[in-house]
């Protein structure tokens, strides 16, 4: 692998098409398609379900990749949001466990790195009664 084209993790390609879609909402699919470096027919048919070539996958993911997080920052509101789709088919009380489980994997992540957890963080280790970040 070549140093201009740096490693870019695979994501599955339905979550890569959900960042692609995501990312060409917020201008024109020619834009998209010129950014990218793929035909606007060939994003047009990503979008609709189409199997991507592998060097267009690789051309969406480092796409994607370049705009990182170009939005706000979450929030709990958009985590619990989640977890409440993610946790759909779970009876109530797993559901509540894997949203305690999540933040208390944030929580040890950010200690572990020594990294003061963002509030989002904070707020869903208090929604969820999970173990709290130490105080710095």
């Amino acid at each position: 692998m070549s140093a201009a084209s740096p490693r870019v993790p695979a994501l599955p390609v339905p979550l890569l098409r959900d960042a692609v879609a995501r990312e060409v909402a917020r201008r024109s699919l020619r834009q998209a398609s010129r950014e990218i470096g793929i035909s606007p027919n060939g994003l047009r048919n990503f979008l609709n379900g189409a199997a991507p070539r592998s060097s267009t996958r690789g051309k969406l993911e480092r796409w994607v990749a370049v705009r990182g997080t170009t939005g706000r920052p979450p929030t709990v509101g958009h985590v619990l949001r989640l977890l409440g789709e993610i946790g759909a088919d779970l009876p109530p009380r797993q559901a509540s466990a894997l949203g305690r489980g999540i933040a208390e994997l944030l929580v040890a992540t950010y200690e572990t790195r020594r990294l003061p957890p963002p509030r989002w963080v904070r707020e869903l280790a208090g929604h969820y009664g999970a173990r709290r970040p130490k105080p710095r």
